[in-house]
């Protein structure tokens, strides 16, 4: 009988331990076909799930991409596209059960797509979507929604923020610009209820926050970082719980998340661990997401995630994973992430993929400042890898002044500006170059 019951102990903990959640890597099956099979490995901009098997994913170079097996293959829905001015994708979203769906992107050849069949074919509204410039109106990076609204944002290369609402399923839409004095640079959005949402950027060029609670018209500042240079990247809502990842605390090697248990009135920054202990060179996290208001996981810009299970007072470092830009919950047993590959968290035994190294988008666009340190007048240099818009900025440490010095889309190439500091007070300053992949940023010491 004893032996029985070791033996029967023994099955238990087989069985517990089988079943136990933890990260696996998906496959990436179907990520490339037809003139697609040479690009590089992008990662994933941003996923959806509407269920545990049906989700969607799209990537930089115009992938958009379905599964109906939980992410064990990909069918790519846009293949028919021209690979040379197909949309570079950022943000995915769906409603009505997972019938209506909008794919918003970045850049000049950028387009928003609805699609009213789950995904399977998709339309080009972009003539639906108000604005003033023809560039900007292509550029939404962030989506949700609320009931039958969707709700988009555009974009983190912009000083003017712009918001867009469809309270008819994608059919008609409206444009409010956010006022620069409240936040900038946008990047994700999400709504509570009917009237009450959140956007995420930049105030200046500290990460914020701000809040609406009359359906978009009017906004309000609710958290900004003390700490120069980043903007609040992804924001998730769990009922009076938030929570939002910082992207980047540039010349900062500690990862950090922001955290509210009010419903997003107060704010409090949140620290996981240090940059340098994954082993990579990073600039900031993007992907958050939390299953309960104790356990959630952060990633970005370097190789694993953080995980907590005590509501950010400690963290563990998982050397698993790889450029994490989204985490979606869809429950607590079934947990997606889009990076380098799809990643699955929960219970069963799934596929375990291999971690491929991709193109860095780290070194994708190069940055040179010189001389540095300057007197009179500074040269900076871009190598662009890609079609990009353009922000670049100098500012002082306080960012109290900024100087403008270019502002538009530019194609491949090598690009000089010349910044004349003739009349500027020495002193630190920051050169900030904003773009669609990933913003760089340079100091320069000016001395007289």
């Amino acid at each position: 009988m004893k032996r029985f019951l070791t033996l029967l102990l023994f099955i238990s903990v087989c069985i517990a331990s089988i079943a136990q959640n933890k990260w696996l890597s998906l496959p990436n099956k179907g990520f490339y076909k037809g003139s697609w099979t040479n690009d590089s490995l992008y990662r994933l901009e941003d996923i959806y799930f509407t269920d545990t098997n049906t989700g969607y994913a799209v990537a930089l170079p115009g992938m958009l991409l379905k599964t109906t097996n939980g992410g064990i293959s990909w069918t790519p829905k846009n293949d028919t596209l021209n690979p040379n001015t197909r949309s570079s994708f950022r943000s995915i979203e769906f409603l009505d059960g997972g019938k209506y769906g909008i794919a918003g992107s970045l850049g000049l050849n950028g387009n928003v797509l609805i699609t009213k069949d789950s995904g399977e074919t998709w339309i080009n509204i972009d003539s639906l979507i108000p604005d003033s410039s023809r560039k900007m109106k292509r550029n939404i990076c962030g989506l949700s929604h609320h009931g039958d609204t969707f709700f988009g944002v555009g974009y983190w290369g912009s000083d003017t923020g712009r918001f867009y609402k469809s309270t008819d399923k994608g059919a008609s839409w409206t444009l409010t610009y956010v006022d620069t004095n409240v936040i900038r640079n946008l990047v994700d959005v999400v709504f509570t209820s009917a009237d009450t949402g959140f956007i995420t950027g930049a105030y200046k060029h500290w990460s914020a926050v701000a809040k609406t609670t009359d359906g978009g018209t009017t906004w309000s500042r609710v958290f900004v970082d003390s700490i120069i240079g980043g903007r609040i990247w992804k924001i998730q809502a769990m009922g009076n719980y938030m929570f939002g990842s910082i992207e980047p605390r540039f010349f900062k090697d500690t990862v950090c998340m922001i955290r509210s248990e009010d419903y997003g009135n107060t704010w409090k920054i949140i620290a996981a661990g240090s940059i340098k202990s994954t082993g990579t060179s990073a600039i900031g996290t993007q992907g958050v997401g939390f299953v309960t208001p104790a356990k959630g996981w952060i990633g970005g810009y370097y190789k694993g995630i953080f995980e907590t299970v005590d509501s950010g007072k400690t963290w563990t470092y998982l050397n698993f994973g790889n450029d994490v830009n989204r985490i979606f919950v869809v429950d607590s047993n079934h947990v997606f992430a889009g990076g380098i590959l799809p990643y699955k968290y929960g219970s069963g035994i799934y596929y375990t993929g291999v971690d491929y190294a991709a193109t860095s988008l780290q070194v994708m666009n190069r940055v040179v400042v010189y001389p540095n340190p300057a007197k009179d007048v500074v040269q900076i240099k871009i190598d662009l890898q890609m079609g990009t818009n353009v922000l670049l900025e100098v500012y002082n440490a306080d960012s109290k002044q900024i100087y403008r010095i270019a502002n538009t889309y530019l194609e491949k190439g090598k690009y000089g500006f010349t910044w004349d500091c003739s009349n500027m007070p020495a002193g630190n300053y920051i050169v900030w170059f904003d773009n669609n992949e990933i913003p760089q940023v340079k100091r320069l010491v000016l001395s007289r």
